[in-house]
Order: structure tokens, then sequence, then C-alpha cells
């Protein structure tokens, strides 16, 4: 049986809500940077066009899920054409930020961290992150019950960055970014299961992929193949 789930009555805000909580987190995770925003001179173009994309990515998804709660699901839709541009973008300029960042080095990576783990784990992120989204506008028209989940999937996938800056200046947690990002991740999924009585598979393969990721990451770390990747990458 392949019936779609129904959506609960208080789903438009759920999403709205999980968009704010992400919208949350990234302010406060790079609220650290602020200063910066007086002297953008000294940031490359790069760094520039990499935070104003992540920071419009945010921003859709918190657009796209108001949408769909006042029911203008036509614009949602047409929306979802830039959605599916800003996705590519997003992927191109995190990929070479991340590989700038592996070839500077010091600051430019998060301490402690080896370039070959840092480069592993943005890598994979980035292509879990192409999946869920390539999955999700594929299955846009037919399941938008899967569209949705793999989407807040998507997004929450990508919080790492603004959850390692806020642990590390403002917590004494010692805790990676990726264990709190997963812990959002089950939250979300608990609270879908509690309304609906059920896991949605969307949720399931989704989230196990999103899991999964940081373990393969951290496997391919360990081969020489990634040695020599890693090699040919940083120079």
């Amino acid at each position: 049986m392949n019936a779609r789930i129904a959506p609960f009555p208080a789903e438009h805000r759920y999403y709205i809500a999980a968009a704010v909580g992400v919208i949350v987190v990234v302010l406060a995770g790079f609220s650290i940077d602020v200063p910066l925003l007086s002297h953008l001179g000294s940031l490359s173009v790069l760094v520039r066009a990499h935070g104003l994309i992540m920071l419009t990515w945010v921003a859709l998804f918190f657009v796209q899920a108001l949408l769909v709660s006042r029911h203008r699901v036509d614009l949602h839709m047409r929306l979802g054409i830039f959605g599916a541009a800003l996705a590519v973008a997003v992927v191109v300029t995190d990929t070479a930020t991340v590989i700038t960042a592996s070839r500077l080095g010091g600051d430019h990576m998060p301490p402690h961290m080896p370039a070959p783990l840092f480069l592993a784990l943005g890598m994979f992120n980035l292509f879990t992150f192409a999946v869920l989204v390539g999955a999700a506008l594929i299955l846009r028209n037919r399941r938008s019950d899967w569209h949705k989940r793999l989407m807040l999937l998507a997004v929450l996938l990508l919080l790492d960055a603004a959850l390692a800056r806020f642990i590390n200046v403002y917590t004494p947690w010692k805790v990676d970014a990726s264990t709190v990002r997963n812990l959002f991740v089950l939250t979300c999924v608990a609270v879908d299961a509690f309304h609906h009585r059920r896991l949605h598979p969307a949720f399931v393969t989704g989230g196990l992929l999103v899991i999964a990721n940081d373990y393969v990451a951290i496997w391919a770390t360990g081969t020489e193949a990634w040695a020599q990747f890693t090699a040919w990458v940083v120079g």
C-alpha cells in the first residue's frame, strides 16, 4: 500500500517552527562574525558569496513553509525553481569554500581538525545534501509528504558550521556539532512520528542517510584513496 499520510492539523506550524529554529541556530552561531560586517572588504568574494547563498537558502526554506501554510502552493512551486538553482549554488560555493579552507589551513578550519577529516566531512555533507534535495525535487509533485521531509533534513544537515561556532564560543560543551545536529534530526522525526502515530519512510531513509554520512566520512579519511585525494586537492 502506497497511501500518503495526511497532514495533521498543526503540520504547517510544525514546519514553520522548524524553519524559525534553523534561522535562530544560524544567527546565534554566526553572531560571532557580526564585527566582520563592518569590514566586508577584508573578506574574499568566495566567503561573501558563500555567506549570502547560505542565508538565502535558510530564508527560502522559511518562506516556502510559510507559503504552504497560507495555501499558496502555486507560489511555492514557482519559487521552487529558484530553490533548485539555489541548491546548485549551495553545492558549488560550499565545495569551493571547503577546498579553499583545506588549502589555507590554520584558523580557516576547526581547531585540532586535520585537513583530510575536514575535507571528508565537508564533501560528504554536500553529497548527502545534493541527494536529499535532488530526491525532494523529483518527488515534489507526486509525493509532497516525502518532498517536505527530505527538504527539512537537507536544511538541518547544513547546520554544522553554525552549531560548531556556537558550541565553541558560547558553551563549555565537549560535543561535536554533528551530534547536536543529529539530535535536532531525531527530534523532528520524533515529533512527526508522534502526530502521525508512525515513522514516515522519508524520515527513516533520509534520517539514516544524514546520520550515517559522518561515519562514512570518518571511515573514508582512513583510506589510502582519500589520503591521495586530499593531497591532490590541498596540493
